[in-house]
């Protein structure tokens, strides 16, 4: 897989930014965009907004993405495991084949998603608002799921 430098020229060519304005992808906005095949492992992204982005195949392991928005975003097997994605809001996203393995997913505000054949092995989901949401999860054991808002919610463990 590639790195996230490929990342940096792939929003580059689609944008104004320059290197100097990519560090770990803090406070950017990022549209229309399709990224596959990438290594991403630790990449921090703080107060960053992500609008009709689609990954494919992508690492996220131990990323950080705290404070951040994804809106109608596809998420095709894409590996979170041990990330934090704390404090961050997903509208009407869509996640197949995805990996949340010993992710810490609390304070978060979902809503309109579809998760789709996913691990939640011992992640840590709580205090979250979750709204108009369906979940199919194929491992969750040793998980703390608990403590969340649910509104039209569907738990499906397969």
């Amino acid at each position: 897989m590639k790195n996230r430098f490929h990342l940096y020229s792939l929003i580059q060519e689609k944008t104004d930014y320059t290197s100097d304005d990519l560090p770990n992808f803090n406070e950017i906005e990022i549209t229309d965009l399709t990224i596959s095949n990438l290594n991403l492992d630790n990449l921090i992204s703080v107060k960053s907004k992500y609008s009709r982005v689609e990954l494919n195949n992508i690492l996220l392991y131990s990323s950080y993405f705290v404070q951040t928005s994804f809106e109608e975003c596809v998420f095709q097997n894409v590996d979170f495991t041990k990330s934090n994605l704390s404090n961050t809001s997903f509208e009407s996203c869509s996640f197949i084949s995805c990996s949340f393995a010993s992710a810490e997913i609390m304070g978060a505000k979902i809503t309109g998603c579809n998760f789709k054949q996913c691990n939640f092995r011992d992640i840590i989901f709580s205090d979250n608002i979750i709204n108009n949401t369906r979940f199919e999860i194929t491992d969750r054991s040793f998980s703390v799921i608990d403590n969340n808002i649910e509104k039209e919610v569907v738990w499906l463990f397969v």
